[in-house]
């Protein structure tokens, strides 16, 4: 009761330090610290430095510690370093502004007291963090103002760093000249002293200089003496990044079965040292090779492998990023923990010591408590700040996760759709392709045993022929739809006459139209073009025509332009007509098939690959059909004429 009775006694005798102390007095007025503080203040600051890559918790409680002491103990130089590190930890788990922020407090407390190490070390991360977000000029500028530092420090390995981040920075500015120049005086100078990892970067990166401008033989050398120094250091990472190098040189010079050797190597040290995305690209890449060869089997097997990895690198992200906002939750409550007890102890020892002057001090009681309350106002208001600050931080944190679990669920639905097609590809190739391949051996063995008659046999030459082109469009579909879905194919858009194109496409069925008694009628003016992939507008229209003559029996297949809002292409005919059930399997997104009036057979991949095709150029697909009067389809073209 007594001490509670003179708690605010005591307070108000107390207030000039308190407010002078919680107003931000300069620094200067707190006495210096000693040798053995500022010892124990680098050593702590050292040792986040080393733990932070490998234990973010242990190294922010260390860094902590030493902001505290170096606060206490009015050491600036372990305040800017402490203020590095921990913004390193953000930028390294992609906080940037936060880093940022940080970055910039650490340059104006170095500036202020002259610190040419810090600020040397400040320019250059926030110089790295421009360069990450593609503004290339400022980062030019704060690399050279970091380099000027370092070469007045006589920091020579920093020099050399400086020198292969420059190049590094004019080479993505297409600037390979004077990037090229920095890689060399990086290797003389790197080659002088016998830095290591300065000669093993400055290689690397004129391959890569040498590579881009396809000076193949000469990247190859520089890479393999970059991989030298990798080997000597076991440095699986390294080793790995520099054979996906190579393997992409070698695809470029056609020589794959090198490359293959060259990225299953690379797999296999990506592998050892859980490095998921070296180990993505090189799988890419051996898909590239596979298609190339056009072994499909080896695409099929190495794009799942692709599918998986993708999605364990998703969940690893996911699981880390939780893990990391977790760890931060905790460290702002321990942080602001730690603040109040420090001064609960604070205010507990200035009772003590100033108990024993409450008596002479009546007069002026009112007046301190006055500004004593006043100051807790402030206290309160700032807190109250700070808290409507950090769960803003919260919110944003919150949102980001959320977007993160969206991007995950687009991604998984994304490997659905890939394993559907996958299964849909394995059952074409299987049955569709492989029973033609039989019949067509059953055929010849009769024909080559003089079995049958010469009017046999010339009507089993046109099934023959008739069973070829089939199985040859069908073929042709499966290698489109492979090109356009795995490879990213993308549209080379040029001038197109639609009139031409209809014209060659109906020259190259007009024998299957004949047989059935099919005009195709090409009824498009000569001035109709429009803008798109050539190749693509093919396949499209020489399937929804064959399609056409398919379910058609002695009529026509119409192909017609009409213009209004959008340009609409036409493919009509007098066939046998869809029921509603029917008109849905086709409109939906499944592979669906039904055999035409001769009894032909398909894959029900044709009017799959019309849909995905026409969505790239941004156009739709649109079918009316009416049982024994025909099928219309239309095609719509807003985003892609050219009149």
């Amino acid at each position: 009761m007594i001490k509670e009775y003179f708690k605010p006694i005591i307070l108000s005798i107390c207030c000039l330090t308190v407010i002078d102390c919680s107003a931000g007095l300069d620094m200067a007025k707190f006495p210096k610290a000693n040798s053995g503080i500022i010892k124990t203040i680098d050593s702590l600051n050292d040792l986040a430095f080393k733990v932070k890559r490998n234990n973010i918790n242990r190294a922010l409680d260390i860094l902590y510690q030493s902001s505290y002491l170096a606060e206490n103990n009015n050491y600036e130089k372990g305040i800017a370093t402490a203020l590095l590190t921990e913004a390193g930890i953000y930028q390294q788990n992609g906080y940037f502004k936060r880093a940022l922020t940080l970055y910039y407090k650490s340059l104006n407390i170095s500036s202020k007291n002259g610190d040419s190490l810090n600020i040397a070390r400040a320019n250059q991360q926030i110089g790295s963090i421009s360069m990450e977000s593609g503004n290339y000029s400022e980062a030019e500028r704060l690399t050279i103002i970091a380099m000027e530092y370092f070469t007045l420090l006589n920091k020579r390995e920093d020099i050399i760093n400086m020198k292969n981040s420059l190049g590094l920075i004019l080479m993505n500015q297409d600037n390979q000249v004077d990037a090229m120049n920095y890689f060399n005086a990086a290797l003389l100078d790197a080659s002088k002293i016998h830095y290591e990892y300065g000669i093993k970067k400055a290689c690397y990166n004129i391959g890569l200089v040498n590579s881009s401008t396809g000076m193949f033989n000469k990247a190859k050398i520089y890479f393999l003496r970059a991989l030298t120094f990798d080997v000597k250091n076991k440095d699986n990472y390294g080793i790995a990044l520099i054979k996906n190098q190579l393997a992409i040189i070698a695809i470029k010079m056609k020589d794959y079965s090198a490359a293959e050797i060259l990225l299953k190597s690379s797999i296999v040290a990506s592998r050892s040292i859980s490095a998921a995305q070296l180990e993505i690209d090189a799988v890419s890449s051996l898909c590239l090779i596979y298609k190339e060869q056009k072994n499909l089997e080896k695409v099929v097997e190495w794009q799942q492998v692709l599918i998986q990895r993708h999605q364990k690198l998703l969940e690893k992200e996911k699981v880390y990023a939780m893990n990391f906002m977790e760890i931060l939750r905790e460290k702002e409550q321990e942080r602001f923990l730690f603040q109040k007890r420090i001064l609960e102890g604070q205010q507990d020892a200035r009772y003590v010591s100033m108990i024993l002057g409450v008596v002479a001090l009546g007069l002026i009681i009112f007046i301190v408590v006055a500004l004593l309350w006043y100051k807790n106002y402030i206290k309160i208001k700032a807190y109250s700040k700070e808290l409507m600050s950090s769960n803003i931080v919260v919110q944003s944190h919150i949102l980001s996760l959320k977007t993160l679990n969206q991007e995950i669920s687009g991604q998984n639905t994304s490997l659905e759709e890939s394993n559907q097609m996958k299964d849909k590809l394995l059952s074409i190739i299987s049955h569709d392709l492989r029973q033609p391949l039989a019949n067509t051996k059953g055929i010849l063995d009769l024909i080559d045993g003089d079995y049958l008659s010469v009017a046999e046999m010339n009507q089993l030459l046109k099934d023959l022929d008739t069973q070829y082109v089939r199985s040859l469009t069908l073929l042709d579909n499966l290698l489109f739809w492979i090109k356009s879905q795995m490879a990213g194919q993308k549209i080379e858009s040029k001038q197109i006459n639609l009139r031409t194109l209809i014209n060659e496409i109906s020259h190259e069925l007009e024998i299957s139209a004949s047989k059935k008694g099919i005009t195709i009628i090409n009824d498009i003016q000569d001035k109709v073009n429009i803008s798109g992939d050539l190749e693509m507008m093919k396949v499209v229209f020489r399937n929804l025509i064959s399609n056409s003559i398919k379910f058609t029996e002695k009529g026509f297949v119409k192909v017609f332009v009409t213009n209004g809002a959008e340009l609409c292409v036409h493919v009509q005919d007098s066939g046998v007509g869809m029921s509603d059930q029917a008109l849905k399997k086709v409109l939906s997104k499944n592979y669906f098939t039904t055999r035409g009036t001769h009894k032909e057979s398909g894959s029900g991949f044709g009017l799959l690959i019309c849909k995905d095709l026409i969505s790239k150029h941004g156009g739709k697909l649109e079918v009316k059909s009416v049982i024994n009067e025909g099928t219309e389809f239309t095609i719509f073209l807003s985003n892609i004429i050219k009149r």
